[in-house]
């Protein structure tokens, strides 16, 4: 009990003495608001506030002639402080015209310069976002004068008390610290604040606690924590894309203006796509971070054009996001990226390790792993190996930081930098066999403004370490897995196989479904027209143009657009992108074919790497078809008037000339009804009264394809996750299904040469699941063609197709090849993995004859 209230003691004294550090306070008054065409007199903690609106206020910031020549803050702030800062006003200031710094919730104060503090007068426009809520507030606007000697021994304590308060009493230093710090308080004299004696006592206090904890270097032996500021912002989440620059003018602009005032801050900023962004919209910005490169305070690092999801990206698309991302730092900044930076990514492919290997990308960071649901991986710094072998130097920040409350929190990229978040950190880092050093990211993200000046106060304190304390070294983060790096060579054991798989955040892989299918296709279009020109016409091979459409696709692949966790703007711009890239595509393979050809030949390209036989829907009106003099054509009329027509052995990345001839018009099939047994020369299919297919034989293989249940089964789930509803379907999700069976028609629509299609047409409550079973004949094949109008919440539709497989394992296509993955639940790691992320296709690995399903 004594020992508790003994460390309550000081602390209630130490915040007296915060209470001290503002010395005078000033309302600044006679500025404008400025809304639209309405200016009015702006009296601070006046009232406003409308959903994404933004608002100026203007005047002349006049300085007390008392407050000239002090420290002076310049205080604005509103009354709110929820901690998502995008709900709260965010603000710039401009003195001069010029841009200072931005404020929010974290950041509500900018400290004069020593010469804006001598001015009678500047001349001040305060920009203000109002944030993406609806509610209004009060804003005050105040000048305070800062006592310095209190200031620096607020933090002098501050720094020491934490400290104490990270460590156990077992430590042999604790009781050190309850001594010495009673020692320090019970210098300070409060009975008239700021007289002679008030600065006597902050004198002494100093004294006690410089000699104590601050003097002396602490032994180099003890374990270093290295920090680099940082401030991650989603380039779109519940804000645009647009919305996400503004939160990188006033984010930078604050770490600028704090770089000018601490030696200590070193920052670093990944997504070469927002540096770009940045460079167009705020060019003056983007010089003076230029500046700050140049100086190695600011570091460009990252890897990737965005900090993209690496489930759904194709291996092209990843591969792009190295090339374009590393050659700008590299052309704008004169550095070669070395670490690819992913604090908030949902999982991370397997083939990723050779990616980096092969773009000389050594390095690998990410936080978001700490998260997991069930299961912790085994180390923070370890050797990944992908697919093919190639390993990578990965690290994983994981800090802890709970203030005052007694439950820990673990944090991320949006790390505090403060004593106890410290020591916890090194504390829980799980390889402290190995390695004598942890990394910290510290700042608030999504335009929180990154470090703030309590932060490094800290830093500033702790460079040279305190008793029981990691010391804390300011880093670019390279320097850190430079170290790593050379520990590590003798503890290759550390090694992590395959993909690291991320427990949350698993409907990631089917949210915002039209935006998955546009990226697939755009990925797809994108290759097939570079093939194409660099086949037919090489000289005028489009490079600007594709390489602006790929930027474009490579941006809406950030990890929360391309997942489908954003608001519904960011979708309507997407559409928007998907639109004009198909469009631009288009006209770039329009323009590869002579103006004579066209409506006389049809030239069909294959862009893969497989010389197989393809099924083509063609573009031909009524009454044509295709002749050729080289191989026999099958072709077929859908029931929807289309085309079919199959085409064996197209040469790889190679096409074939076809002449238009016309023809009769094909008689179109008459949709007949389907009854409860359909057969083709392949299968035998049989449906229940509701018309599931309850039987599948393959004629060919003499194999019942739907022995456990029936195949094509559509369910229904509760889709009511405990957290993150964009994000996440939960374990417990299958507990309540519900089966489709409600039948509106069904239907034979066509019997052709290339195929047979049914069409089945489903109702679920106020929703339309219509589908085209299409049975490919010469072919063990059905494809299955499911249009859904759904109009239910909080629901989920599956379809499933239990085949009669004994596998203890299933192959899935990864970007640039395979990955197996265990379809039983022993483990909890397998049990985990109730939901992955496949590309083209997965293949069951049966036990008994080792043939392929």
């Amino acid at each position: 009990m004594k020992k508790l209230l003994e460390f309550e003691r000081v602390q209630r004294i130490i915040a007296e003495l915060r209470k001290h550090i503002i010395k005078k306070r000033q309302p600044v008054e006679g500025l404008l608001f400025v809304s639209g065409q309405e200016t009015k007199a702006f009296h601070s903690s006046d009232y406003f506030g409308s959903k994404n609106q933004y608002y100026t206020i203007v005047g002349e910031l006049n300085l007390p002639e008392e407050f000239r020549g002090e420290t002076i803050d310049l205080a604005i702030f509103s009354s709110l402080t929820e901690w998502d800062n995008s709900t709260n006003p965010q603000i710039k200031v401009y003195f001069d015209d010029e841009l200072i710094q931005g404020l929010d919730v974290n950041h509500t104060t900018l400290r004069l310069t020593q010469e804006q503090a001598t001015r009678e007068q500047i001349p001040i426009r305060i920009e203000i976002f109002s944030g993406r809520e609806e509610k209004r507030y009060p804003l005050t606007v105040e000048l305070r004068w800062i006592d310095q000697p209190s200031y620096q021994l607020f933090y002098d304590f501050f720094v020491a008390l934490d400290s104490w308060r990270s460590l156990n009493e077992s430590d042999p230093n604790y009781f050190y610290y309850e001594k010495e710090l009673g020692k320090a308080v019970n210098k300070l004299n409060f009975f008239q604040p700021y007289g002679v004696e008030y600065y006597q006592g902050l004198k002494q206090a100093h004294d006690c606690l410089q000699q104590a904890f601050y003097q002396n270097m602490v032994d180099k032996k003890i374990p270093q924590a290295f920090v680099v500021g940082h401030t991650h912002i989603d380039l779109a989440w519940l804000w645009t894309v647009m919305q996400a620059v503004e939160k990188g003018e006033r984010s930078f602009s604050t770490v600028l203006n704090l770089m000018n005032e601490y030696d200590e801050l070193t920052f670093i900023q990944s997504q070469p796509q927002m540096y770009q962004l940045i460079k167009d919209t705020y060019p003056e910005l983007y010089e003076k971070i230029k500046e700050k490169v140049i100086t190695g305070k600011w570091i460009p690092e990252g890897a990737m054009w965005v900090e993209a999801d690496c489930n759904l990206t194709s291996g092209e698309s990843l591969v792009r996001q190295f090339l374009y991302g590393k050659r700008f730092i590299k052309r704008e900044f004169g550095v070669e990226s070395q670490i690819l930076w992913l604090p908030d990514v949902f999982g991370y492919s397997a083939a990723l390790p050779q990616i980096l290997k092969k773009t000389n990308t050594p390095y690998f960071m990410t936080t978001k792993l700490s998260w997991n649901q069930f299961n912790q991986i085994p180390y923070d710094s370890f050797y990944w190996q992908g697919i093919d072998g190639s390993r990578t130097l990965t690290h994983l920040i994981t800090t802890i930081s709970e203030g005052y409350s007694p439950t820990p929190h673990y944090t991320t990229y949006n790390g505090i930098l403060d004593p106890y978040t410290v020591k916890k950190s090194w504390e829980r880092y799980l390889d402290k066999d190995v390695h004598t050093h942890i990394l910290l990211a510290y700042g608030y993200g999504d335009g929180g403004g990154g470090p703030t000046r309590e932060m490094l106060e800290t830093l500033k304190r702790m460079k040279n370490g305190l008793p029981s304390m990691p010391k804390v070294v300011e880093s670019n983060a390279v320097d850190f897995f430079q170290d790593l790096s050379e520990v590590m060579t003798t503890h290759q054991e550390k090694e992590w196989l395959g993909e690291l798989y991320f427990e949350y955040h698993r409907g990631t892989y089917t949210s915002i479904g039209k935006n998955k299918r546009n990226n697939r296709l755009g990925e797809n279009l994108l290759q097939t027209v570079e093939k194409l020109y660099s086949v037919l016409d090489r000289m005028n091979y489009p490079d600007q143009v594709l390489e602006k459409t790929w930027k474009k696709l490579l941006l809406n692949q950030f990890h929360d657009i391309l997942p489908g966790s954003s608001i519904k703007e960011v979708y309507d711009q997407t559409d928007s992108d998907y639109k004009e890239m198909f469009h631009e595509m288009q006209k770039l393979i329009t323009n590869l074919f002579p103006e004579k050809a066209k409506g006389k030949y049809l030239y069909l390209f294959n862009p893969s790497d497989i010389a197989n036989a393809n099924i083509v829907s063609l573009p031909l009106r009524q009454g044509e078809s295709l002749k050729s003099y080289q191989q026999e054509l099958l072709m077929q009329r859908t029931y929807d008037g289309q085309i079919l027509g199959r085409f064996d052995q197209l040469p790889i990345l190679g096409g074939i000339y076809y002449e238009i001839e016309e023809k009769e018009t094909d008689k179109t099939f008459e949709p007949i009804a389907l009854t409860k047994q359909y057969e083709t020369k392949e299968f035998i299919i049989s449906f229940d009264e509701s018309y599931r297919m309850i039987r599948v034989f393959d004629k060919k293989n003499q194999r019942e394809l739907a022995t456990k249940k029936a195949v094509n089964e559509l369910l229904v789930y509760e889709d009511l996750p405990l957290n993150f509803d964009a994000w996440d379907i939960d374990y417990y999700y299958k507990n309540k299904p519900t089966v489709v069976t409600n039948i509106v028609e069904a239907w034979i629509m066509d019997q052709g040469p290339i195929r047979d299609t049914l069409k089945i047409v489903r109702k679920f409550y106020d929703s339309t699941i219509t589908q085209y079973i299409h049975l490919i004949h010469d072919k063990t094949r059905i494809d299955f063609e499911t249009i859904v109008d759904w109009h239910q919440v909080h629901s989920l539709l599956r379809v499933e197709f239990p085949v009669p497989v004994n596998a203890y394992q299933a192959t899935y296509d990864i970007q640039f090849g395979n990955l197996q993955r265990s379809v039983h639940k022993n483990t909890s790691w397998d049990k985990a993995k109730f939901e992955v992320c496949a590309h083209k296709w997965w293949i069951y690995q049966m036990m008994d004859t080792g043939y392929h399903y």
